[in-house]
C-alpha cells in the first residue's frame, strides 16, 4: 500500500518524538499535528497495513525499521530545508517549516542533494568570509535589485537583461533583436493603453507585447528615471550597476 504525503507526516511526527527518548502516542500524534484523535487513528491504521508502524489496541506506536528508515529520510529533509530556509534565506521559524513542509514531501533525491550541497558550500564559504556571500545576501534582502519581467518595468526604468525564458520561436525573436542576458534596456514609454512597450535595446528602439516582454527578465539598476523625466538615454548607466 502506498502512503500519501499526509499519512508521512505522522511517520515524521512519530519518528521526531522517539528521538527525545519518548514512546509515541495517539493523544502525542493529535496534540503536535493538531488534528482529532480518529484521524490519527484513521492514518495509523494506513501505516500498519502498509509495514510502516506497528500498534497493539490502545498502546504504544512504534515505527517498523522501514518505517523508520523512511522516516528519517523525510525528518532529514525537514530539518534540512528549515534551516535553508530560516538561515540561509533569513524567513522567521514558523515560516520556515511552512516551506518545509509543503515541499519535503515533493522533492526526490536529486533534489535533495542539491539544496544539500547548495547550503553546505554556502556555509563554508561564509565561514571563509567569500565577498560574494555578503553580496548575495544584500541582493536577497532587497527587492529592487530582484529580477522581474520586462512587463513589470515602469517607463523610464532601466536595467539589464537576466534572463529570457520563453522558448521556440519567440526565444529566437527576443534574441535577435538583441534581448540576450547581459545587455542594457531602457522602458522608453508604452502605447496609450499600455501595450505594445517601446524599450531601447543596444542603440534601437523595439515595440514589444506586453506578453512578449514577460519572458524577458530585467534586473532592474539602483536608480530609475523618474515619471516624465528627460528622454535622454540612460541604458550605458547600467553597465557598471
Amino acid at each position: 500500500m502506498s502512503v500519501s504525503a499526509r499519512i508521512e507526516d505522522y511517520m515524521e511526527t512519530i519518528f521526531a518524538i522517539e528521538i527525545t527518548g519518548r514512546e509515541a502516542t495517539v493523544t502525542d500524534i493529535a496534540n503536535t499535528l493538531g488534528v482529532a484523535k480518529a484521524t490519527v487513528v484513521a492514518a495509523v491504521r494506513r501505516l500498519v497495513a502498509a509495514s510502516m508502524v506497528t500498534h497493539e489496541k490502545y498502546g504504544l506506536l512504534e515505527l517498523t525499521e522501514a518505517g523508520r528508515e523512511r522516516a528519517l529520510k523525510i525528518y532529514r529533509r525537514h530539518e534540512h530545508l528549515t534551516f535553508f530556509f530560516s538561515n540561509i534565506l533569513g524567513f522567521e521559524r514558523e515560516r520556515a517549516e511552512c516551506m518545509a513542509c509543503a515541499m519535503e514531501h515533493e522533492m526526490d533525491e536529486t533534489a535533495d542533494g542539491r539544496i544539500l550541497g547548495f547550503v553546505d558550500y554556502f556555509l563554508n564559504s561564509r565561514r571563509e568570509g567569500k565577498p560574494w556571500v555578503r553580496e548575495l545576501l544584500i541582493t536577497m534582502g532587497d527587492e529592487r535589485k530582484l529580477p522581474r519581467p520586462l512587463s513589470m518595468i515602469p517607463v523610464g526604468g532601466r536595467g539589464t537583461v537576466s534572463r529570457v525564458t520563453a522558448s521556440g520561436v519567440l526565444r529566437e525573436r527576443l534574441f535577435s533583436l538583441g534581448f540576450v542576458p547581459g545587455v542594457p534596456v531602457l522602458c522608453r514609454k508604452a502605447a496609450p493603453l499600455g501595450d505594445p512597450l517601446s524599450i531601447e535595446v543596444r542603440g534601437s528602439e523595439i515595440a514589444l507585447r506586453k506578453t512578449e516582454a514577460a519572458s524577458v527578465w530585467i534586473s532592474p539598476c539602483n536608480e530609475e528615471l523618474p515619471e516624465g523625466g528627460e528622454e535622454k538615454s540612460h541604458v550605458s548607466d547600467c553597465r557598471d550597476a
